[in-house]
């Protein structure tokens, strides 16, 4: 063959294998293909940019997942479910505070003093405040107060001051045929006593005029009831100080305790309800709370805690007025909360209660 001449059948034969093998061709490339594919998935699938996609095995996010059961609001921490994405939500924590108590004055008589205690009766605001001695000797140190029935118009109870106290009497008969019970002299004929009996007997109160308790009432007298008056009776020896003055805008640094009521158709009317006498029939009674339980509600929902909740004073007076809730609890997130309520009355009886506020989806 010269180089002039072209071999035809030569490259006859050569187009003739590419067209031969380019079906194997192809399905090597793609094999080629595949397989460096797979590679690039796995380096992609454990890579850190997968989990800075949240991507975990069983593509749940760590932000989503949840304990089976579980209710993000349960303990109060402001979190909410919905649609698979968290929420945030303020909670509310209401906090009802403990009802004040009546504070009780730390006074120790000192010791080799005659005279512990000083007493003050504020009669335009049928007061009685004792004071304590400091040591300086003087009396400056509040103690106790008492309310009081001072002598009504026309009968007004003295006033002044250095008035010294002198005989005391279990029993004492009165300008108008009632008894005084612990009556203790103040001045010529003003005494301290009880409010009136009809008889040296416990059980003869004059029950009206003991409702008149820390007003004007009195024939001159300064009128306790025998708790407060057999206080003053066994504490304060003959001799002690009492002054009598006016202050209506302000009846003593303790200020003027309350005095309780008694009905008139009580078969315990006869008795004064302070009375430490073991056979007064009040003993048996005390302050009560009526109609607590526990309450459940809705999140969002709003709470009367009072709702059907009563009280009564030991004579059986209402007071639900007077009715204290304390504790802590919130209606912005599921969960239960105790709750405790509490009443005093005027003489100091207690009652307590407890209650359970659910709060529901």
């Amino acid at each position: 063959m010269s180089k002039g001449n072209i071999n035809y059948k030569y490259l006859r034969r050569r187009k003739n294998w590419f067209q031969r093998n380019w079906k194997a061709l192809i399905i090597y490339i793609i094999l080629i293909l595949a397989v460096l594919g797979a590679g690039a998935f796995v380096c992609i699938r454990f890579t850190p940019l997968g989990s800075k996609l949240g991507i975990t095995q069983g593509n749940e996010s760590k932000e989503n997942k949840a304990s089976p059961g579980a209710d993000n609001n349960a303990q109060g921490d402001g979190s909410n479910k919905n649609n698979g994405e968290q929420q945030t939500k303020e909670v509310t924590w209401i906090d009802l505070k403990e009802p004040e108590q009546q504070k009780e004055v730390s006074y120790t008589v000192p010791a080799g003093v005659a005279y512990p205690y000083h007493i003050k009766v504020n009669r335009a605001a049928n007061c009685v405040t004792v004071y304590g001695i400091d040591e300086s000797g003087s009396y400056s140190i509040p103690v106790k107060a008492f309310a009081a029935s001072c002598g009504r118009a026309g009968e007004e109870t003295i006033t002044g001051e250095n008035y010294k106290t002198s005989d005391m009497y279990v029993w004492r008969l009165m300008v108008d045929n009632t008894y005084g019970h612990y009556a203790y002299r103040i001045s010529g004929g003003y005494l301290f006593h009880s409010v009136p009996y009809l008889k040296a007997a416990n059980n003869t109160l004059e029950t009206e005029e003991y409702n008149k308790l820390g007003t004007f009432a009195s024939l001159g007298c300064v009128r306790m009831c025998v708790r407060d008056v057999l206080w003053l009776y066994e504490n304060c020896p003959q001799g002690t100080t009492v002054d009598i003055y006016d202050d209506a805008a302000n009846p003593g640094p303790l200020g003027k305790p309350e005095s309780i009521k008694i009905p008139l158709d009580s078969p315990n009317a006869g008795w004064d309800p302070t009375d430490p006498d073991e056979t007064n029939p009040w003993h048996k009674e005390s302050a009560t709370l009526s109609g607590v339980q526990d309450i459940t509600v809705k999140v969002g929902d709003t709470v009367d805690f009072l709702k059907g909740v009563t009280a009564k004073d030991t004579c059986g007076n209402d007071i639900t007025d007077k009715i204290a809730v304390s504790g802590r609890y919130t209606t912005d997130a599921v969960g239960e909360y105790t709750m405790k309520y509490q009443v005093t009355d005027a003489i100091g009886s207690t009652a307590t209660a407890e209650m359970k506020l659910i709060v529901t989806k």
